[in-house]
């Protein structure tokens, strides 16, 4: 079988991310190449990432640490990889260059696993909980999240992969509905801008109807601009 030609380490990619005078953790160096901790744990036992200490975990167990002074030698090296499908995992095959379906499926589900894993981390569920309950009392999305520390795009955000959390949101923002849900202009452009002056001013509404009215608009404005 020929040698395979060198390319790359995994690692070149960020190296002017890494701080020389820093000790990073399996998942530091996980959360460094955005991959699973599992991919850099095979990353490991595969040789890739030689010169690993082994420390013990405050959870039990123990776990790789590296310093920065390493990774920057590391990443300065070029790697020679076969793809070898049976023993690497597609996830890690993927960062060296394999882009075959399965491999890019991988990549995929790994990228997605580890941006909700964050956003778990950084909107945990109990301040989801105080934001749906802020909400459904009449607060504003954008004054709850300020509220438990989180920006709208996180609430927002969460809604549109979380099936179950845009439903209680949705619920809890008919709180917000300025003109109450059987009026006719309720899930309208009139009752979403509002009316800012006359005789009889609004504020604009962003209960669920008119938010509705504003999702599906955009639909069909993006549809449009597509179309041309």
């Amino acid at each position: 079988m020929p040698r395979p030609p060198a390319q790359p380490h995994p690692l070149a990619e960020y190296a002017d991310r890494i701080d020389a005078g820093k000790v990073y953790t399996l998942r530091q160096v996980a959360e460094l190449l955005e991959l699973a901790p599992s991919s850099v744990s095979g990353m490991a036992r595969y040789g890739w990432l030689p010169g690993s200490r082994m420390k013990p975990h405050r959870r039990g167990g123990r776990t790789y640490t590296w310093t920065g002074k390493q990774l920057l030698r590391l990443a300065a090296r070029p790697i020679r990889v076969q793809y070898d499908h049976e023993r690497y995992a597609p996830s890690t095959l993927y960062r060296v260059g394999c882009r075959c379906p399965v491999c890019v499926r991988a990549h995929s589900a790994d990228s997605q696993e580890r941006k909700r894993a964050l956003a778990d981390e950084a909107f945990p569920a109990e301040k989801r909980a105080r934001v749906l309950e802020l909400v459904a009392a009449g607060t504003t999305v954008v004054d709850a999240a300020a509220k438990v520390g989180v920006t709208p795009g996180w609430v927002y955000g969460r809604a549109t992969w979380d099936a179950a959390f845009a439903e209680e949101i949705d619920e809890a923002a008919w709180s917000l509905c300025v003109l109450g849900q059987d009026d006719p202009a309720c899930s309208t452009a009139a009752g979403y801008r509002g009316k800012p002056g006359g005789k009889f001013p609004r504020p604009a509404c962003r209960g669920t109807g008119c938010r509705e009215w504003r999702r599906g608009q955009s639909q069909v404005e993006r549809a449009a601009s597509a179309a041309a």
